[in-house]
């Protein structure tokens, strides 16, 4: 059964509870964070949830810290701001300086950074093929395997696509390539889709970060099922 209709046919027996997930991306010019947000925007309606996106314009996208928020749900959502985010994807040290405090960072938000340019508390964190993770944020090295597996460091933003897809839980690597592919030049496509689905495996195919996937589950998303192509709705 196609994901959207499984997903309707939820709707309307009211086997579902009212879920909302608000990601913040941020990171500096060049590092395409509008395109990321876009393609995670265009992949969850694809999946058949309700999305808004907004973009940040203005002096800061040139150098300084740039964001873009996206907000998945199962109902129209009303305030398309992040403020308080459930999952934060910071790609350059600026951007941890601003969005790692409160308001927009608390207690309970997933934390994803890149870890070739993050210093947390001062110190750079260990690079690690796999990841590493620190006082709850999750330090990942989307530049280093753009560079150095994929040949283009460019691709970056789209490994960060998938794992940041790969921990949301109510969207597919599938979603994401279609999504992906929809908005690539025609040279970028196939390295694209490899970029994407290195970094959803780089968070789901690893045995240190295999049960990361999902951890968005209690705010009551469902969690897409890939193989089977059906929803599991997450525990609130």
């Amino acid at each position: 059964m196609p994901v959207r209709q499984r997903v309707n046919e939820m709707n309307e027996e009211g086997t579902d509870q009212m879920w909302r997930i608000a990601i913040k991306l941020a990171g500096e010019g060049g590092q395409g964070v509008g395109l990321a947000a876009a393609v995670l925007a265009e992949a969850a309606l694809a999946s058949g949830h309700e999305v808004t996106m907004l973009q940040s314009y203005g002096p800061e996208a040139r150098g300084g810290a740039s964001s873009a928020d996206v907000v998945i749900s199962n109902h129209q959502v009303a305030n398309p701001k992040v403020i308080e985010a459930d999952l934060l994807l910071i790609l350059n040290q600026t951007s941890w300086d601003k969005f790692s405090r409160p308001l927009w960072r608390t207690p309970k938000t997933v934390v994803v950074v890149e870890e070739g340019r993050v210093r947390l508390d001062g110190s750079k964190p260990e690079s690690s093929i796999t990841g590493s993770s620190t006082a709850g944020v999750l330090a990942l090295p989307f530049e280093r395997l753009a560079r150095e597996e994929l040949r283009e460091k460019v691709v970056a933003n789209m490994l960060a696509v998938g794992a940041v897809g790969g921990l949301v839980g109510c969207l597919t690597s599938s979603s994401l390539v279609e999504a992906g592919l929809a908005r690539s030049p025609a040279a970028f496509r196939a390295v694209n889709q490899q970029a994407i689905e290195r970094g959803w495996h780089l968070v789901t195919g690893s045995a240190e970060l295999a049960g990361l996937r999902g951890m968005l589950a209690h705010l009551g998303a469902p969690l897409m099922d890939e193989a089977e192509s059906t929803v599991l709705v997450g525990t609130p």
